[in-house]
């Protein structure tokens, strides 16, 4: 299989890969044809880049102190949101080529994200983040625990001030523990590896696979270190609407939209769904954060997705009325981990070396669209993409990485990928 988009071009080198790592892209293309883009730089800061002639070159314009940021719109406005613990935003007035400065949009809270798309409709905008938040008696796990995080909605009022607080609504908060427990999931294989709430310990193993390899037992086929797997969880949140009326799910009030996320269950092909239901309460809007439910009355927690185990991103193209898709493809999944190359990363599910497109009607059934690029090595990763549309063609910007990655999950370039007429991929 040919490639759809492997003549890219590199937008960002680390000139320390071992240190800085570039995450989190985030691209928009503007009316008159500029392009901003804003990375991370290993989830410590930040940098934004304009571009005049599609993407060829690049001038840095802005740096920030947060991450995980997504660019979006209103007007000619520009507006940059993402999080240092708390939500942080700024904006540009002048296509981005200067910037405000940054307003926090909370306080003392811990948040977590990604550069996912945002929605419009009647007036708002609106947009997911994920939160952290502990019940009374919990206390804060030692690790990284998708278990307890909250995928939380922002509406936010166009036309207004987005740097003030208050003209955000913010959604309720439900944890993926407040749905489900672990004993709750059965014969669907999730979680696939054991799992356990806290860092191992230095006599256990480390958090990495090599450790897990470099002693294992050959000879009597078990392993010489333990390995552990974190709670099974859900982040990274993509909103979207059902336009359809003919689907299942649509809503005709118009007031639902559906939460798809990376689903962390140590298996491939699921992604997380829930569903943000606008409703008034005493005289107040609200948005609850639920379970979808099918015909039959079953919730759907669960949906097969292709690439629902790692960070994925979906675009909604209203040309067409599809949903696109562009997520990591496995197909080593199932191998034991004491086999795999050094140069794979954690779990046998988190390949990351070939970006694939999907497209879709309904959010459920997923057609192929091609291979978007395939590094054809296990540390030169092609994953966790951000999409935008530049008239006829699909812009992709990937965080990867070439011979000088760190490893697949700190790559050192962020590539940009033009898939040009990419409707005629619809079959």
């Amino acid at each position: 299989m040919q490639p759809l988009a492997s003549n890219f071009d590199i937008v960002f080198r680390s000139h320390n890969p071992r240190k800085d790592y570039p995450y989190s892209p985030s691209i928009l293309v503007l009316e008159n044809g500029r392009y901003v883009l804003s990375y991370d730089i290993s989830d410590v800061r930040g940098e934004i880049m304009v571009s005049d002639d599609r993407g060829k070159t690049w001038t840095k314009t802005a740096d920030r102190i947060f991450c995980h940021a997504r660019l979006f719109r209103d007007g000619d406005r520009i507006y940059l949101l993402g999080h240092k613990k708390d939500l942080i935003i700024l904006y540009s007035d002048d296509f981005g080529d200067t910037w405000s400065p940054e307003y926090r949009l909370t306080e003392g809270e811990t948040w977590n994200g990604c550069a996912a798309d945002v929605w419009y409709k009647d007036g708002y905008v609106y947009l997911a983040m994920d939160s952290y938040f502990l019940n009374e008696g919990e206390s804060m796990p030692s690790f990284w625990n998708p278990n307890i995080i909250a995928p939380t909605v922002l509406r936010g009022k166009l036309g207004t001030d987005l740097t003030k607080r208050e003209n955000w609504l913010f959604s309720e908060k439900v944890r993926f523990r407040d749905i489900l427990d672990e004993e709750d999931i059965r014969d669907i294989g999730v979680p696939f590896f054991p799992t356990q709430n806290t860092k191992p310990t230095d006599e256990e193993s480390t958090y990495w696979p090599p450790t897990y390899r470099q002693n294992y037992d050959f000879a009597h086929n078990r392993p010489g270190v333990k390995f552990h797997f974190h709670l099974t969880g859900w982040l990274e949140a993509n909103i979207v609407q059902i336009t359809d009326p003919k689907h299942y799910w649509y809503d005709p009030s118009g007031k639902t939209f559906h939460l798809l996320m990376r689903a962390n269950t140590g298996a491939t092909g699921y992604a997380c769904l829930m569903k943000a239901v606008e409703r008034s309460v005493d005289g107040k809007d609200v948005i609850t954060v639920e379970c979808e439910k099918n015909p039959s009355g079953k919730r759907v927690v669960f949906l097969p997705f292709p690439g629902g185990q790692m960070k994925f991103y979906i675009k909604y193209d209203d040309k067409t009325n599809l949903y696109w898709l562009a997520s990591s493809q496995a197909r080593d999944s199932m191998t034991r981990i004491e086999y795999l190359s050094e140069d794979r990363f954690n779990v046998p599910c988190d390949e990351r070396d070939r970006l694939v497109l999907h497209f879709s009607k309904n959010l459920v059934d997923w057609c192929f669209a091609g291979l978007v690029d395939q590094s054809g090595h296990d540390k030169q990763s092609r994953h966790y993409a951000s999409i935008d549309i530049d008239g006829n063609d699909l812009i992709i910007v990937s965080r990867s990485g070439d011979e000088e990655a760190a490893s697949a999950h700190d790559g050192n370039i962020l590539t940009l990928h033009r898939i040009k007429d990419f409707r005629s991929l619809v079959y």
